[in-house]
C-alpha cells in the first residue's frame, strides 16, 4: 500500500552542515559535555560529527526501534540495546539524526535519567514541528511533514517503498520514475541501480 506523504534525501553535506549548527548552538550555550551517546542506528553519524567539532572524545550509543525502513512506524518505541556505561553525574548529550513524532527521544531520555546524568540535552539534526519533544539543539525544524532519507539510510529506504507495493522487480529507470510519482523523491538512477543490487540482503528472492 502506497503511502501518502512525499520524501527527500538528505545527502552528507547537509546532514555535515547542520550538525555544525548544533555544534555551534552547544558551543553559544556554554553547555559542557562529559559524553555523547548517539541513537543506533541514524544518531551514530551525526553524533560523531558533533564529536569532531566539540573535541569529545567519550561517545557511546543505545539502540531504540521505533521506525522500520520506507517511514513505517512500529507499534512499540523500545530501547533493545541499552546503555552498559557510568552516567552518574556526567553531562550528556543525546544525539539522533531526526526527532519525529518525539518518541525515541522520550524513551531515550526516560532510560538515560535512571542512570543518574549531571546534566542531559538533546540535538538532533532535523526536527519536525509537531513533534511531541522539543529537543534542546536542532539544526533545522520543518514546518511541513515528509519523510526524511538520510544517506546512510537510502538503501533501506528506497528498497522498503519498493517492496511495499511489490516493485522490486523493476529496473532503475522505472523505479525512479515511481518514487518521482509516488512521493516527489528525485533519486539518481545510479544510486537506484546500488540499491537494486543489494536486495538479496534485505528481501529473500528464494
Amino acid at each position: 500500500m502506497e503511502k501518502d506523504f512525499s520524501a527527500r534525501i538528505v545527502d552528507l553535506e547537509e546532514a555535515y552542515e547542520m550538525a555544525y549548527k548544533v555544534a555551534n548552538q552547544i558551543t553559544n550555550h556554554g553547555f559542557k559535555i562529559d559524553i555523547i551517546i548517539g541513537i543506533a542506528r541514524g544518531g551514530l553519524p551525526p553524533a560523531r560529527f558533533i564529536c569532531d567539532f566539540l573535541n569529545i572524545t567519550k561517545l557511546t550509543t543505545l539502540q531504540i526501534t521505533h521506525y522500520t525502513g520506507g517511514g513505517t512506524a512500529k507499534e512499540n518505541v523500545e530501547v533493545i540495546d541499552p546503555l552498559n556505561i557510568d552516567l552518574k553525574g556526567r553531562n550528556v548529550l543525546l544525539v539522533d539524526d531526526v526527532n519525529d513524532s518525539g518518541e525515541t527521544l522520550i524513551e531515550a531520555t526516560q532510560h538515560i535519567n535512571t542512570m543518574g546524568p549531571g546534566e542531559l540535552k538533546t540535538a538532533v539534526l532535523h526536527e519536525k514541528s509537531n513533534t511531541s519533544m522539543k529537543a534542546d539543539y536542532t539544526g533545522s525544524t520543518l514546518e511541513e511533514w515528509e519523510w526524511l532519507i538520510y544517506q546512510w539510510a537510502v538503501t533501506e529506504d528506497i528498497l522498503e517503498f519498493l517492496h511495499e507495493v511489490n516493485k522490486l522487480q523493476l529496473p532503475a529507470e522505472k523505479s525512479a520514475k515511481f518514487l518521482s510519482e509516488t512521493y516527489q523523491l528525485d533519486v539518481d538512477q545510479h544510486l537506484i541501480e546500488k540499491a537494486l543490487s543489494m536486495k538479496e540482503n534485505y528481501f529473500s528472492t528464494k
